[in-house]
């Protein structure tokens, strides 16, 4: 190989490890800001749940109660009883059925939940009977609202 070439070669290694390290360094730049955005999602989901949190159990019609607010992984969950339901005595599939479609309606459209929407991995809405006995989890995502 001539002088020349060699001088090539060596250049054009040169820039590609150079790209290489650019192309690692840009993406742990983005990783360590992906993490501080997350870190900063994480930290308003916790207020905000302090928020719903000060005046619980609240009674929100003759059969809802709401319990409380938590977060799960990058999501919101309310918890609920249907303080009329007894987990034993009543259809849970029916009653899951009747709440699924306005709920995910008013999670889709609702100005109140509009920043778990936009910033939330998920929304979740837990359901409990009179006795505090789990009867269902609905769940939505932003991707539920698009149709």
């Amino acid at each position: 190989m001539t002088k020349s070439g060699r001088k090539r070669l060596t250049t054009a290694v040169s820039a590609l490890v150079i790209g290489l390290l650019l192309i690692w360094l840009f993406q742990q730049w983005q990783q360590g800001s992906l993490v501080k955005n997350r870190n900063q999602l994480y930290q308003e989901l916790l207020e905000r749940s302090g928020k719903l949190n000060r005046d619980v159990p609240k009674l929100l019609d003759e059969q809802t109660r709401f319990e409380r607010a938590e977060v799960a992984n990058y999501g919101m969950r309310f918890i609920y009883s249907l303080i009329a339901i007894d987990k034993y005595r009543n259809d849970i599939d029916s009653i899951r059925a009747q709440l699924e479609g306005p709920m995910q309606r008013h999670y889709c459209t609702s100005e109140s939940l509009a920043f778990y929407r936009n910033h939330a991995d998920f929304a979740e809405f837990r359901y409990l009977d009179q006795s505090e006995n789990f009867l269902f989890n609905l769940r939505f995502t932003p991707a539920d609202c698009i149709e």
